[in-house]
């Protein structure tokens, strides 16, 4: 029985994960999807279980918020996480260590009080610090399929071209120019 179990182990541990399949956001519907974007470290990650399922509780020490209320620090409950010796890996759902710092395009808060990001991956932008370069940012999309157009076939995803390896203070002039040609005033004055 031991060997049996065993061998399942193996072999569920060696198949693939299956993609996640969602659409296409550009930075500028990024940007106006995000209920709040904002520029935090990742100061903790603890992994708890909620109704039967592991979820990873992230708590964000916030230095900028680009749209929606300030605030010093951020919560995100995501799915997914390594607890007790069970792994639960929701494909497409960024995962946080202590220390990651990114930009972070989040929903609106579900029934639960959570927000997520994004279009799960997309809606993060890891900032990289090299020593002798300016931070730059990265979009990670590790298994997400995505489909360019509502009704077109869905492709690998790629990152965000334009933006990617940008550096961080010209993304960010990017996006709060995208965020102010979104506000109503700037909209009632064309």
């Amino acid at each position: 029985m031991i060997v049996r179990t065993a061998f399942f182990c193996l072999v569920w541990l060696a198949t693939p994960l299956a993609a996640t399949t969602v659409q296409r956001f550009d930075l500028a519907t990024l940007t106006a999807s995000a209920e709040r974007i904002v520029v935090g470290v990742c100061s903790q990650a603890q992994p708890q279980w909620v109704r039967g399922q592991i979820y990873t509780h992230y708590v964000f020490s916030v230095s900028q918020t680009i749209k929606g209320p300030e605030t010093s620090q951020l919560e995100l409950h995501l799915p997914g996480g390594h607890l007790q010796g069970a792994v639960t890996r929701i494909v497409g759902m960024p995962v946080f260590a202590p220390g990651d710092e990114a930009v972070l395009f989040l929903t609106a808060a579900n029934a639960l009080g959570h927000s997520w990001p994004v279009g799960l991956a997309q809606g993060r932008f890891a900032i990289k610090r090299r020593t002798a370069n300016r931070p730059r940012v990265f979009q990670e999309l590790d298994g997400l399929t995505l489909h360019p157009e509502p009704h077109s076939a869905p492709k690998k995803a790629q990152p965000d071209e334009p933006v990617q390896g940008m550096p961080l203070d010209q993304f960010l002039a990017q996006v709060r120019s995208l965020t102010e040609d979104q506000s109503p005033e700037t909209r009632d004055a064309h």
